[in-house]
């Protein structure tokens, strides 16, 4: 519980002020939340780099209903899906956009991956993630303390598929599906 505790915020309230900024009780600005379309949003996706790693993290059916539902661009790294039995062919079928693993990691505002991303080493993928992305990932937090950290410091967003609750309410999020 203490640590629970430690992780709390400590504003007691929020109360609007004019202008659109939002102060808490303790008269600390408080930025206001904004949004970004999905019109504007890429997603990514890597090949895994994990040791006999098969699993990609989307089919090419799974890609096609993120643009089907307003996507900017699906972004796939070549050869991606390939341990998987997915061709680049189906992917580009599906009207994904297939490029290389740097251009996938510096222009994707999401990115999608198997396993964590690597924190050591010269080609250390949490350095290559955008400015400000997002990961969704199974990403262990509590095995890779490290890895959360780093990406905490670099202002990234991230997703542990594996937290995510196994309740019915919570079943379309859930990792096994």
């Amino acid at each position: 519980w203490n640590d629970r505790k430690q992780l709390r915020p400590r504003v007691s309230a929020i109360i609007p002020a004019r202008h659109g900024t939002v102060l808490s009780t303790n008269a600390e600005p408080v930025p206001p939340v904004t949004s970004t379309p999905y019109s504007e949003l890429t997603i990514g996706v890597v090949r895994e780099t994990y040791p006999d790693e098969r699993r990609v993290a989307i089919t090419p059916q799974n890609a096609a209903l993120l643009l089907k539902k307003g996507f900017k661009r699906v972004l796939v790294e070549r050869g991606a899906g390939t341990e998987a039995q997915f061709t680049d062919q189906a992917y580009e079928k599906a009207g994904v956009t297939l490029g290389e693993s740097k251009t996938v990691w510096s222009e994707s505002d999401i990115l999608l991956k198997v396993r964590a991303p690597s924190f050591d080493g010269a080609m250390s993928e949490v350095d290559q993630l955008k400015d400000g992305g997002t990961i969704i990932s199974f990403i262990y937090p509590a095995q890779n303390k490290k890895v959360v950290e780093k990406l905490a410091n670099r202002g990234t967003t991230s997703f542990a598929m594996d937290m995510i609750p196994r309740i019915s309410r919570a079943q379309v999020f859930d990792a096994l599906r």
